[in-house]
């Protein structure tokens, strides 16, 4: 496991599946829905991780960013937002409109100045498929003195009933709690871990907590990621979690 070139395995997982990907969820391309977080696309006007803390024309980076959804939206939102990702597949379907500029990276390796973003944004981007420590490292070193992070990612809870065989989220734990902080299936490279790892990687990279979120899918709205994930699940329990961290 350890000699596996996560970031090589992942370019190329996102180079060959992005169309494939995009075309399963024409919503990334609806402007109105953007920004938002996490599998549900709970609106940020809701959530407000940044938007009560940043004013207008604030600078935010968005760390993995696929085709640049939320980029856009945070730029249509009245913000400097640039977009980090791995995949050119992603980015050559990159939407653009509005955004400061879009850049083939990788998110521990940010091709930018120290302290120059306000703000560092990631749903389900870089910390899914990224050793986390390294890109918050790198994330505290973009981000100016009292700078914000938000990032989403899958619940441990989640994590702790997801059935490998079936490749399903059930009722059952399946699985110790903190087994595994990086899995490799065959063709992604995928990282996750505990509250107690995230809290103890936060201060360890100089982050102070803020707020952690863990939103239930809203009961009657709408699907958009049918593959393993029952939504009556996902409004009895949190399939993920917002974090709100602040550079110290």
């Amino acid at each position: 496991m350890a000699k596996i070139n996560y970031l090589k395995v992942n370019e190329h997982y996102w180079d060959s599946n992005s169309e494939l990907y995009h075309d399963a969820h024409p919503e990334h391309f609806d402007a109105d829905r953007h920004p938002s977080w996490g599998i549900w696309h709970l609106p940020e006007s809701d959530l407000k991780i940044f938007t009560d803390d940043l004013p207008a024309g604030s600078r935010i980076i968005d760390l993995g960013c696929g085709i640049g959804h939320d980029t856009t939206g945070f730029a249509h939102a009245g913000y400097e937002a640039y977009g980090v990702e791995l995949s050119s597949g992603q980015l050559s379907r990159a939407l653009g409109e509005g955004a400061a500029g879009f850049v083939q990276a990788a998110a521990e390796r940010l091709p930018f100045r120290s302290g120059v973003f306000d703000a560092a944004f990631c749903d389900h981007g870089a910390f899914d498929f990224s050793p986390p420590q390294r890109l918050l490292q790198e994330a505290h070193r973009v981000l100016r003195p009292g700078g914000i992070l938000g990032l989403c990612t899958y619940s441990p809870l989640l994590q702790m009933c997801f059935d490998n065989q079936s490749g399903t989220v059930g009722e059952r734990l399946a699985n110790p709690y903190g087994d595994a902080r990086m899995k490799y299936g065959g063709d992604v490279v995928v990282f996750h871990s505990t509250y107690a790892q995230w809290i103890d990687m936060f201060r360890d990279c100089g982050f102070s907590i803020e707020r952690l979120v863990e939103p239930l899918a809203p009961a009657g709205g709408a699907t958009y990621f049918k593959e393993a994930l029952d939504r009556n699940w996902a409004e009895k329990w949190p399939a993920e979690v917002v974090w709100k961290v602040r550079k110290a």
